[in-house]
């Protein structure tokens, strides 16, 4: 007799615990659902009857609550009468300021109904960030908040805080009065998330000095920096105008004279950073500023930007930057030059010319990818009547490997400069001239390059591209 066994049931799909309710907030709209799935996991349940006294004004608390039902009441109180209450209903959030500051209860919160709420303290949530720095994204959301309500915290070290001017991925900007000078500036606040990211946090100590001391007419002025509400403040000139971005998103078609100008002053903003041993690493449309009625570039945003030193140290570490801008040596994680900066000056020039950007994809790897391996499109598919030194530009800062490209933002910027005093030409005759020689007659042709330059340099129409190459023979084996 044959036995007959039924096969097993299939396993059953056990679908995503749904986002609790809290995490549809926009606080923690930004955070994926690995990181809502941690904070989740590292806080305490806490029931409360009505009428409870959750916390006391003037109370110190080191812990943030995540309401996820009923209601609570808050009080703020001053010295004779109740300055300030609302009702908060579940999903709220309330105590958040305690995980970055220490400083006394600023009100009164009572159980109106029975409460379950999720409670997080600030050495846990301390050492979960310390783990796992997207935890803390939430944090940015939360002080911006608090900076602009009238009764918040308001100031950011002596500067008080006006109003919101922007935000991004990697910060929020806004404006702020210094009392003292009684002069308007832009108060930029980096993301918790990179703050709390102890590599990153490394590196701008260490880079923070040096970005203020940086002084061009095509880079934003750097006043000031400030250390406040567990992140990381930068005080910079506020301008008055728009950006690349706004442009390019406007469809607005800018004259190609005026491209060259805007190319150029930008690669002079490049060129002197890296002079002073500072690479960018994320410049893009929405970084460069266009300043009063001439339209004068201004390169923004050094907040994520290394020392030429420093940045082979961070291989292996978190991606900084724009997918749609970096170059193939910053994805791969490989030491950075002026070149990787250039790159992505290039790839700005392509998107300000043709109003798109050369790549694109459904995913960031396939993005990445991109960059890597496929050729860059040609921009006269979109724009035919782009000038044959732009194209020539756009291909020759985007080249897939740095030895490719201009030697630097310096020759770079030579070269447009050359086209801008020929903007009749059509096309640019380049004379390549290479000298080999002997080391001990190196002073020999330096004195005879010396002695061309300063014959040429007077010259309209004329530029000279200087770079110099080191080279070993090897030895016969």
């Amino acid at each position: 007799m044959s036995l007959s066994i039924p096969p097993p049931p299939p396993y059953p799909h056990v679908p995503p615990a749904p986002r609790p309710g809290w995490a549809q907030l926009e606080m923690f709209a930004r955070m994926g659902d690995d990181a809502v799935d941690r904070l989740r996991d590292a806080m305490e349940v806490v029931e409360l009857a009505p009428t409870s006294l959750v916390f006391h004004q003037g109370d110190d608390g080191d812990d943030m609550y995540l309401l996820e039902q009923g209601t609570v009441r808050v009080t703020i109180n001053s010295k004779t009468s109740t300055a300030f209450e609302r009702m908060l209903t579940a999903p709220a959030v309330f105590g958040e300021m305690a995980l970055v500051m220490a400083a006394p209860r600023t009100a009164d919160v009572v159980a109106e109904t029975a409460l379950r709420c999720l409670r997080l303290t600030r050495p846990v949530f301390n050492d979960l960030v310390r783990r796992f720095p997207s935890v803390g994204e939430f944090l940015t959301r939360a002080v911006g908040e608090r900076l602009l309500e009238q009764t918040g915290i308001q100031h950011v070290g002596k500067y008080r805080v006006l109003g919101r001017l922007g935000a991004g991925a990697v910060a929020t900007v806004f404006e702020a009065m210094h009392p003292g000078l009684q002069r308007s500036v832009a108060l930029k606040m980096l993301s918790h998330s990179l703050c709390f990211h102890d590599r990153f946090r490394e590196q701008y100590q260490r880079e923070a000095q040096l970005i203020a001391q940086l002084n061009h007419d095509h880079i934003v002025r750097v006043y000031d920096t400030e250390a406040a509400y567990g992140t990381h403040f930068i005080v910079m000139e506020k301008l008055q105008g728009l950006t690349l971005e706004d442009l390019i998103q406007q469809g607005q078609r800018l004259p190609y004279g005026m491209v060259r100008r805007i190319l150029r002053e930008v690669a002079s903003a490049l060129a002197y950073s890296h002079q002073k041993g500072l690479l960018h690493r994320d410049v893009k449309p929405s970084n460069v500023f266009l300043a009063d009625e001439e339209r004068r570039a201004k390169l923004l945003d050094f907040g994520i930007a290394v020392s030429v030193n420093h940045s082979a140290a961070l291989q292996g570490e978190q991606l900084f930057g724009t997918p749609y801008y970096m170059s193939p040596e910053q994805i791969c994680g490989i030491q950075l030059d002026g070149r990787s900066d250039l790159y992505s000056l290039g790839i700005l020039a392509y998107e300000l010319i043709t109003g798109e950007v050369p790549f694109d994809a459904d995913t960031i790897d396939d993005l990445l990818e991109h960059h890597l391996s496929t050729p860059l499109p040609d921009p006269r598919d979109i724009r035919p009547d782009i000038p044959v030194d732009l194209v020539e530009f756009i291909l020759r800062s985007t080249a897939k490997r740095p030895a490719d490209r201009f030697a630097d933002c310096v020759q770079a910027g030579e070269f447009l400069k050359l086209a801008t005093e020929l903007p009749m030409v059509r096309s640019i005759e380049l004379t390549t001239l290479a000298i080999s020689y002997h080391p001990s007659r190196r002073h020999v042709v330096q004195e005879a390059l010396e002695a061309l330059r300063q014959q040429l340099e007077p010259v309209q129409g004329v530029a000279i591209l200087h770079a110099h190459q080191h080279s070993v023979v090897p030895e016969r084996e």
